[in-house]
């Protein structure tokens, strides 16, 4: 088998409590024609200090920058990378020893396969082992399947450098949704590989940007709307059913967001009139849209009368 050269790329930003074993798990790869990009995101903890000690690895490039967020250090590593593939690695999860070996295998053996990517497992901030429903897979020419839901972890993937050179870096204005719309652009256009087999560990803990449901839901309809609008054909793909029901399911959540947790109801009405517009026979939207048209006082007395009928349908 050919011995193609394999770019890793990790961003680090604050990452020192895990990144060490971050690192580690890299350099411990069964296949050992790599690189390893390390960029310093303009960290203010100690994680230059932590990196030193593995630069004496002529495999190790590191790469220091002015914080700009995770896209944009990724494409920092983007532009200096010089393997065939390319795989990400962020400073808090970790690889299986054969991750490489494994995808390589699949890549060289169908060229027109664009990425690979894999199952991955779970462990909490002290690396031990839990549960979670993260749903992966979809393979073949899929970007429908993506469309409706990022079935694809960034840390499982392999991707071909040229097919990154073709479509564009990173979307570096959409910093945490920034892959998803990478693999959206992907599977437009190339089939991609799912092996069903877990890869790498995604680890859990308190500074995880996916534990941010609101936040990711923000970014999401980001990439989303930014797919639609730059790639006429992805409307024809998905089919207009799947695109109106996947923007109905973004906006009723950041409505529910906005009105019910940060009782924000101007945009609360916002984005109850676009879920709507997608799909105009969920009647509670109506009342939820109108209710957040009312003065702070007319929503009180609403409340009032709701609870004491409530009560009054309950003793009945």
């Amino acid at each position: 088998m050919p011995n193609p050269l394999v770019s890793i790329i990790t961003p680090v930003y604050n990452g020192s409590q895990y990144l060490s074993a971050a690192i580690e798990s890299a350099l411990a790869q069964t296949y050992k024609n790599f690189e390893l990009l390390i960029v310093n995101d303009g960290s203010t903890d100690n994680s230059a200090d932590i990196i030193r000690p593995f630069l004496k690895d002529s495999r190790v490039i590191y790469i220091e920058q002015k914080n700009a967020g995770v896209a944009a250090t990724r494409n920092t590593a983007l532009k200096q990378a010089r393997g065939k593939y390319i795989g990400f690695l962020d400073q808090d999860d970790l690889w299986f020893k054969n991750k490489l070996e494994v995808q390589i295998v699949a890549l060289e053996k169908d060229e027109s396969l664009a990425l690979v990517h894999s199952r991955q497992d779970f462990i909490d901030s002290h690396g031990n082992k839990k549960k979670y429903d993260w749903i992966t897979g979809g393979e073949g020419y899929c970007f429908r399947e993506h469309f409706i839901k990022n079935r694809i972890a960034v840390l499982t993937v392999l991707i071909r450098k040229n097919i990154i050179d073709e479509i564009g870096f990173f979307n570096e204005q959409l910093s945490g949704a920034d892959d998803y719309e990478m693999w959206l652009r992907v599977t437009l256009k190339y089939p991609i590989k799912y092996i069903d087999q877990s890869l790498a560990f995604y680890r859990f803990h308190d500074n995880n940007v996916s534990k941010d449901s609101f936040r990711m839901t923000i970014t999401d309809l980001k990439a989303i709307n930014t797919i639609l609008s730059e790639h006429p054909e992805a409307l024809k793909l998905a089919g207009k059913k799947i695109v109106r029901a996947r923007l109905y399911e973004l906006h009723h959540q950041l409505a529910g967001w906005y009105s019910w947790h940060d009782k924000n109801f101007t945009q609360g009405r916002k984005y109850y009139w676009l879920a709507i517009l997608n799909n105009p026979f969920v009647f509670k939207n109506y009342y939820r849209f109108v209710y957040c048209l009312l003065k702070k006082d007319q929503r009180k007395a609403l409340d009032w009368y709701s609870s004491k009928l409530k009560i009054y349908c309950r003793r009945t």
